[in-house]
């Protein structure tokens, strides 16, 4: 239990202010009153931008030794793993996420890829071309892209908010982080650690609260923003796209998800239903990457069934505080009415319920479905709640027309010893992130994105630092006579 109400606030230009109409956040382990935010106006979130912009093009921040900005995200993250105690628990009763989990697996995962943005803000290169003529120097030089907009979820409200932080600043770029309404105050604890920062000129981290409308849309659509980076759903990152295409800023957006498992019968079976077990119910379901759509040979689809029902129905449910609890509940009653209106479809679509399907407050236990089609709602949608729809095939062509047959394509897993079938199935697989008889494995180091509609653009690994890079060619010509005079008298 959190004991105090937190008053949060926005961030501009090294400056904390409140004040205006506000919102809440609740408690998921007691319903209390967890946090009030203000709702930043069209007006505040001006001030923000202006503040990164003055402090793009004034400051030394982007014309730094990349030395220097590191050193700022080295102490950010030495700051974030001393704080990584309190702010697990501030996640954990915000969002829902057990506590064991948030610190180990998301606020100690954040302040890695702090240390690591700051090593990797040392690799950026430009170059220089050896196919140009003798007498051109021919020059590629990196630039930061400018003024950037983060987004965040609350299903990761640190993390997800380290992964853009991290590489705009490394790259040379200022910031406005705009949290979720779910989660304000667990991303402002994290925006805090850069308060009093040596090295940090006040304007290059700014944030606003406030929902999609107003605060999201003057914030995406400012025309002094360079680029838009943000986390959620498919259907707001289409309206971001269109927010940002008048002006044509950058944009990467990493959208929803529906991922597939494709189980063969030659897989380890124990190791495969630990890790789907845990993929599928893990936060609770509310992850763009788990494991959704079980998709089963169907000779061992019995044996699947009957392996994750038991493997659901034992799995420690309960408070997000708790440090015993692994599956906790989900972020808001909204979230909780998202995921029943997709339980009500499960029967009338010839579906079942093997286990759960049950709701009790914001718990929704893990839940089991088989006998819905592939193209079935509950199938083939983003449910972002503890239910997993397993489905037959009978061979491994049809196993991936059921993968590949949404709109999504953002992560998959295969399960087989087979290494030959790993990599023609891995190869045909239309999703920007597969795993090979593992499940939910993020490293600093690689990049993950989504293909189809789960998004354009990358996160983490030099891939994800590439974002935040714009490119200049620049091209020195030594001879004293303009060449193309030179080729026309002498043609």
């Amino acid at each position: 239990m959190i004991a105090d109400v937190i008053e949060a606030r926005h961030l501009v230009a090294g400056e904390w202010i409140g004040g205006g109409e506000t919102f809440e956040s609740r408690s998921t382990s007691d319903g209390s009153l967890l946090s009030r935010a203000p709702i930043a106006g069209p007006d505040v979130v001006d001030r923000a931008v202006q503040a990164a912009r003055r402090a793009f093009v004034e400051s030394d921040w982007k014309d730094r030794r990349a030395a220097g900005r590191a050193d700022v995200l080295l102490e950010v993250g030495r700051r974030l793993d001393e704080a990584a105690e309190d702010i697990s628990r501030l996640v954990a009763a915000e969002m829902g996420k057990p506590v064991r989990l948030t610190l180990h697996r998301e606020v100690r995962g954040a302040a890695d890829k702090f240390r690591y943005f700051a090593g990797a803000a040392r690799t950026i290169e430009g170059q220089v071309t050896g196919a140009s003529p003798a007498h051109i120097l021919d020059i590629t030089v990196p630039y930061p892209v400018g003024v950037c907009a983060l987004v965040i979820p609350w299903n990761d409200p640190v993390d997800l908010a380290v992964r853009k932080l991290g590489a705009a600043l490394a790259a040379g770029c200022t910031a406005v982080v705009k949290p979720s309404e779910e989660t304000p105050a667990s991303t402002e604890a994290l925006l805090h650690l850069f308060d009093d920062l040596p090295g940090l000129p006040p304007g290059v981290v700014n944030l606003v609260h406030g929902p999609g409308d107003p605060t999201g849309r003057a914030l995406v659509s400012h025309p002094d923003v360079d680029m838009v980076s943000f986390t959620g759903s498919t259907e707001t990152g289409r309206e971001i796209m269109a927010a940002a295409a008048p002006t044509l800023k950058r944009i990467s957006l990493e959208c929803g998800g529906k991922a597939a498992c494709l189980v063969f019968d030659d897989c380890d079976l124990d190791k495969a239903l630990d890790a789907l077990a845990w993929g599928a119910f893990l936060y609770g379901g509310q992850s763009c990457t788990a494991a959704t759509r079980i998709i089963v040979q169907r000779t061992i689809y019995d044996d699947v069934v009957a392996g994750l029902r038991d493997r659901a129905e034992s799995l420690p449910v309960g408070d997000p505080l708790d440090a015993d609890t692994l599956i906790g509940p989900l972020v808001s009653q909204r979230q909780v009415d998202i995921v029943r209106g997709f339980l009500d479809t499960v029967e009338p679509d010839g579906g079942t319920f093997v286990t759960g399907g049950t709701v009790d407050g914001l718990h929704v236990a893990p839940t089991i479905v088989t006998g819905v089609a592939p193209d079935s709602r509950v199938a083939s949608r983003e449910v972002f709640g503890p239910v997993v729809c397993v489905l037959p095939a009978d061979t491994e062509d049809e196993a991936i027309a059921i993968a590949n047959g949404v709109r999504y394509g953002l992560g998959a897993s295969v399960w087989t010893r087979d290494v030959s079938r790993a990599l023609r199935v891995t190869r045909r697989l239309e999703a920007g992130d597969v795993w090979v008889n593992t499940h939910y494995v993020r490293q600093s180091e690689t990049p993950f994105g989504g293909w189809k509609e789960s998004g354009v653009g990358r996160e983490l690994g030099l891939a994800g630092l590439s974002e935040y890079v714009a490119y200049k060619r620049v091209a020195f010509d030594t001879l004293p006579e303009f060449h193309l005079k030179s080729w026309w008298e002498g043609r």
